[in-house]
């Protein structure tokens, strides 16, 4: 049974999903000046948007951070920074609510995750 699914399927008559661009950190490359740059594959992915309350970016201590804050729930899964594992830094691309062009949000935290989805916080700068 996928719970996820069936849920998207009622919550999209009311606030439908996004199409959006997730870039997979895949490591490190060096450009032409010899910089040390983060390297990314994109993919498309389907994204549901929903706003973060205070009470929430309260509990998770965020409620003095600069920026701008979204969660969003996605089939599969992301990931964070895992320095050891030399995995994380994931970004998504998408155009927020009211707004005309796209924007490059990192994935900050996964808040929930389950065998086919989770649900992460993004950040936007």
């Amino acid at each position: 049974m996928n719970l996820r699914a069936m849920a998207n399927g009622v919550i999209t008559g009311v606030n439908p999903d996004q199409k959006a661009v997730l870039r997979v950190n895949t490591g490190n490359a060096v450009d032409d000046a010899g910089r040390i740059i983060p390297a990314f594959t994109e993919k498309p992915i389907s994204i549901q948007l929903q706003s973060i309350s205070t009470a929430d970016l309260e509990h998770l201590n965020l409620i003095n951070q600069q920026g701008q804050f979204i969660y969003a729930y996605v089939s599969g899964q992301l990931a964070v920074i895992r320095r050891a594992q030399g995995k994380g830094a994931e970004r998504v691309i998408f155009t927020a609510y009211g707004e005309e062009e796209a924007s490059e949000w990192m994935v900050k935290q996964v808040v929930e995750s389950y065998y086919t989805w989770c649900k992460v916080l993004l950040w936007r700068q």
